[in-house]
């Protein structure tokens, strides 16, 4: 077995120990993410299934723009990783500077813009529930929206540690941040008896204290990279202009892939409240099979970007297969581990029998498909943005979101009458396209054809 991981992720820049040291702080802070916001998303839930729902139905429209900045920061972490690998230590410095300015400027216009229509948003896209779920979903939208301007900030921290492989720092901030939204969540719904309003209290608190850690991280002078002034102002345009044309193609693709997402929960909705209620709960318990195989995207962000800077092409290829095979054992390994489990976690939502039925039903479609498609569809576009190869990744995942999983799970769905295990054929469908397509390109050498401009 030794000789095998040898194999896999020794080389002059990494061996299989410093892989894995990276690597295990990224799982710890996915499970715990997604552990988390299982708990808080049963409290909800069991709080009312109304607003389970509502929580359901906003979440779409929240990520489209938490798209944007998410994708500021994650051509961050790939700029910043290269200079890692360059050994310019002034400009990954430098990086990190900006991104404290970027990402948290567009947090505001985006939180500016769901504040301000948040009622028209609201009722005009999902009008086709009750009343109660509208006004609650509209409550909702403010909260997380005002709470995306603290995380802008910390994701800033995030971007920076990712790429310079320092993954136990953002562990460390990911344990405080959820361990404050868990607890916050429980005194304000089961407690104070806040309802929706208490998960986005919780939500904002917990947000807040994790972006004053980040920036504190960042400017102390026992950080790691120490970030000054001088780093932060004047702005420097080849730096931004890197980070953006990196993100920005990454940014379109999480728009309008939650925008498809957005598509998809309006005819969820017309399905029926038991058909909201159970995509909603099945979304967030299979979160859980994500966590571990999902870090192995995080860890290939720092590792093919590195490679990059190294100037070192086919050990980037080399990786990339490797985060590839990594990915999908540990797919296997989540799905043996957390099936049997899944009775004692839907226990936790209190839904209704027929809700239960659903979500099992959505859930073996899913853990079918998985390990055949998910690892490619999910690794190789991170190993291709990491080496600059970001317009393809990102184009073609939204045409196969628009053409397969909106589409054909709208055919599936409303036309053929399969409800919500329609929606998640489509989803299924569409890993599978990107299976093959991504798999293609990685084969050839286009992908390792882009030099940065910096």
């Amino acid at each position: 077995m030794k000789q095998f991981l040898s194999k896999k992720f020794d080389s002059p820049l990494f061996d299989t120990k410093q892989i894995f040291s990276m690597l295990t702080p990224l799982i710890m802070d996915s499970f715990f993410v997604c552990a988390i916001g299982v708990l808080t998303t049963a409290m909800i839930s069991s709080s009312s299934q109304d607003s389970g729902s509502a929580v359901s139905l906003v979440s779409p429209l929240y990520m489209m723009i938490y798209a944007v900045y998410n994708a500021i920061s994650a051509g961050g972490t790939v700029v910043v990783a290269q200079f890692k690998g360059k050994g310019d230590t002034e400009r990954m410095k430098k990086a990190a500077g900006q991104l404290m300015v970027a990402t948290p400027l567009s947090a505001v216009i985006a939180c500016a813009i769901l504040v301000i229509f948040a009622d028209p948003l609201v009722h005009g896209l999902f009008g086709g529930v009750g009343e109660e779920v509208l006004a609650k979903a509209e409550q909702y939208l403010v909260g997380i929206a005002i709470s995306m301007i603290f995380l802008a900030v910390y994701m800033s921290g995030f971007a920076v540690f990712r790429g310079l492989g320092e993954t136990k720092l953002c562990l460390r901030l990911t344990i405080i941040i959820n361990l404050l939204h868990f607890v916050a969540s429980f005194v304000f719904i089961n407690v104070m008896r806040l309802d929706i309003m208490g998960s986005a209290l919780a939500l904002n608190l917990a947000r807040f204290v994790g972006g004053a850690a980040a920036v504190w991280m960042l400017l102390s002078p026992k950080s790691i990279l120490r970030v000054e002034k001088r780093h932060v102002f004047p702005l420097d345009k080849k730096i931004l202009k890197e980070i953006f044309r990196i993100g920005i193609p990454y940014g379109m693709e999480q728009l309008f892939m939650n925008g498809g997402s957005m598509i998809v929960q309006i005819y969820i909705a017309r399905l029926g409240a038991v058909s909201v209620a159970a995509n909603a709960v099945a979304n967030s318990t299979f979160s859980l099979f994500y966590a571990a195989p999902g870090a192995v995207a995080t860890l290939a962000v720092t590792v093919i970007g590195q490679c990059i800077g190294s100037g070192d092409k086919e050990l980037a290829r080399r990786y990339g297969r490797s985060m590839v095979w990594l990915c999908t054992a540990l797919t296997v390994v989540s799905l043996i581990v957390g099936l049997p489990l899944m009775p004692l976690i839907l226990k936790m939502y209190q839904a209704p029998d027929n809700t239960v039925a659903m979500i099992y039903s959505v859930l073996a479609i899913a853990a079918v498909c998985m390990p055949f498609f998910w690892p490619v569809s999910n690794t190789l576009p991170a190993v291709m943005r990491s080496a600059g190869d970001a317009s393809y990744a990102s184009y073609f995942s939204l045409v196969t979101m628009w053409v397969v999983r909106v589409a054909l799970g709208y055919v599936l769905a409303v036309w053929l009458g399969l409800g919500i295990q329609g929606v998640w054929i489509g989803m299924c469908a569409e890993w599978a396209v990107k299976t093959l397509a991504f798999w293609k390109r990685f084969r050839g050498d286009k992908w390792l054809a882009h030099e940065q401009d910096i």
